[in-house]
Formats: C-alpha cells, sequence, structure tokens
C-alpha cells in the first residue's frame, strides 16, 4: 500500500478548525532523528518518500549552542560559552546563574535574521498546494529548561519567578518578530515543543502552570491568530490536569496525548471538538516492541477513539521512532495510517 494523495493547505485546515476535511491528515508520521536515518538508511529514505505528509515542515529555529558560520551571535549561548562535553543539553545550562542575565539579554539574538525564514519560503515553493508547518523548536517551558537546566528550572518556579518572566518576555519580543515573518514566507502553522508532563503527570501543579506559563501562552496564541497562523503544540507526558488551560489559552492542536499516559476515551469525550488531537502514536512500546498485527490493531484504536466527521483528528508518531524499530511494523504503521 502507498500514501493516499495528499490533501490542500485548506483541507489539513479544516482538521485543525473542525471544517470536515476529507480524512485526518498526516503530519510528522516519520518522526526520526539521525540515529533511526543511520539505522535503517535507504529503507527509512524510501518510506519518507512513500508516505510523505499532508503537512510540509518547515524548520525556523535558533540552537541553543551552536551559531551558524556566518553569524556566530545567532544562537542562546553568550559570551563565548561551550556546550559541555558528554552531558544532556538539559544537564547543561545555558544561563548558569542570574548574575548573567543581563549578559543573556544583551547577547540575545535577532528575530529579523534574513535566513532565518529560507526554509518556509522553500517549502512553500516547492508546495504550492499544501499546508505549511514551521518548526520552532521550543516554546517556553522547555526553552526555559535547556536555558536554566530542568532540575534548576524547577527551583526557579518557586525562587526566581521574575526573572522567568523577564527571560520569558524577550522570548514573546522575538516570537512575535517570527510570527509575522513566517506567515509573510508562506506558513500556515507554527509548532514548537514544551514537554510540560511527565509519565505519571506535569512537571508543575495547574496553579504554577496558571501563574507562570498561562499568560505567556495566551500571548502566543493572540500573535500566531493575529497572523492568520495556527498554533500546534508538543508536549510529552501526561498533561491531563493542564489541558483545560491550554484550551483556554488558544492551542489549536497538541501532540501526542502521550500513548499509555493518559486516559484516551475519557479525552476524546471531554475535548473532543475543542481542540484538535494531533495524535501520536506509540513509539515507546507498540510500534517498536510489537507484532505487525498488534501495531495494527494499536493504530486502528486510536484512531476510532479520537476521530470525528467534523475535524480534528492528525496523524503522527508519539515522537521519533527508535533505531531499533523493526521495519515490518514501521510498514504496518504507515499502512493502517492511510487506510482512509
Amino acid at each position: 500500500m502507498s500514501a493516499l494523495p495528499l490533501l490542500t493547505r485548506e483541507e489539513v485546515r479544516a482538521a485543525v478548525r473542525f471544517g470536515e476535511p476529507p480524512r485526518p491528515p498526516r503530519a510528522n508520521a516519520l518522526w526520526h532523528n539521525a540515529d533511526t536515518l543511520a539505522a535503517h538508511g535507504d529503507a527509512f529514505r524510501q518510506l519518507l518518500k512513500a508516505y510523505p505528509d499532508d503537512a510540509a515542515l518547515a524548520g525556523m529555529s535558533i540552537s541553543y549552542w551552536d551559531a551558524p558560520p556566518d553569524d556566530p551571535t545567532y544562537r542562546f549561548a553568550f559570551g563565548g560559552k561551550v556546550k559541555p562535553e558528554g552531558l544532556p543539553i538539559d544537564a547543561c545550562p545555558v544561563i548558569a546563574g542570574w548574575a548573567e542575565l543581563d549578559q543573556f539579554l544583551a547577547e540575545f539574538p535577532a528575530g529579523e535574521r534574513p535566513a532565518a525564514v529560507h526554509g518556509i519560503r522553500a517549502a512553500r515553493q516547492a508546495y504550492p498546494d499544501r499546508y505549511v508547518l514551521a518548526g520552532w523548536g521550543h516554546y517556553f517551558h522547555q526553552r526555559l529548561a535547556y536555558l536554566r537546566g530542568i532540575e534548576q528550572l524547577l527551583f526557579d518556579f518557586c525562587d526566581a519567578r521574575d526573572e522567568l518572566r523577564v527571560v520569558m518576555d524577550r522570548l514573546l519580543e522575538l516570537y512575535r518578530v517570527w510570527a509575522a515573518r513566517a506567515a509573510a514566507a508562506g506558513a500556515d502553522g507554527v509548532w514548537g515543543g514544551d514537554d510540560l508532563g511527565w509519565q505519571r503527570g506535569s512537571f508543575m501543579s495547574p496553579a504554577v502552570f496558571r501563574e507562570i506559563y498561562v499568560p505567556y501562552y495566551r500571548a502566543l496564541a493572540g500573535t500566531l491568530h493575529a497572523n492568520g497562523l495556527d498554533f500546534w503544540l508538543h508536549s510529552c507526558g501526561n498533561v491531563t490536569e493542564l489541558l483545560d488551560d491550554l484550551l483556554d489559552c488558544g492551542v489549536d492542536a497538541l501532540h501526542p496525548i502521550q500513548a499509555g499516559t493518559m486516559d484516551d476515551p475519557a479525552i476524546a469525550a471531554r475535548y473532543g471538538g475543542r481542540i484538535a488531537f494531533w495524535i501520536g502514536m506509540d513509539v515507546q512500546q507498540v510500534i517498536p516492541f510489537g507484532t505487525p498485527d498488534e501495531v495494527r490493531a494499536a493504530v486502528r484504536e486510536r484512531i476510532r477513539t479520537f476521530y470525528r466527521p467534523e475535524g480534528g483528528l492528525i496523524l503522527a508518531a508519539g515522537n521519533a521512532i527508535l533505531p531499533d524499530t523493526p521495519l515490518a511494523n514501521l510498514h504496518a504503521y504507515l499502512e493502517t495510517i492511510c487506510e482512509g
């Protein structure tokens, strides 16, 4: 089986906005990283070619530590800092202490860099009739986790809320520039990752989320919508207790409703028709470790749970596909989401 004919940008937007699309669109259905591509090589590249997304993905982001060769200031790290070797990115903070805040702000990257929108322009030119989804990397919570380190950020929730707001004010200024530029370059929507949850709950109480983040998500939603852009959010983990707030903030599409962490039927019943479910299929357990028949059954069950004829369902991988995922399981997954 091969992929279904691609949806138009209007049909993908109809799925996001409950406008009765002909079928659920695919967006990041073959999310992968370099290890996955190295493990499967040409076989994976053939899958990418055979099963393209309905939404064309385009990057528009700033690295934390690495700058492009032509602009050494276009990164979040400052003062000549170098990322420590052998540590995960959320354990090597860019802002090691708040005494560095003024220097961080003084060297903050400019959102007007011309090359920032080259990927969006290229996608719009290559796919004039497809929905273009611009990837910003992160928005607020995960951005702060990498700027401060996740462990220190949890202390900052109590001890440094004013400083966090200063950083988010500057991020919001950047995003206002980016939103206007992304729309002008041809984007239809924007997505970013903010992992607000872990397997059993959120990283913070709803009260802390409302106090620290809600004003910024709401302002970001207003900025994106004012520029005609849909607001797509990726958040791993169980974010059940934050869903009402995310909905009120103006998030249009939420990924992945992580398999095995949330009550799918309850979420679909309570929020169906109110927010688009950008459903991620289970790349943590079923797709890498199940049989092809188990993969098909699990994918069909998730689709049945969240499908509504008026829209609000988008199909994706739940996160980057693991390198040791059997190709037979990937075929089973892709064939099933293309059953129409």
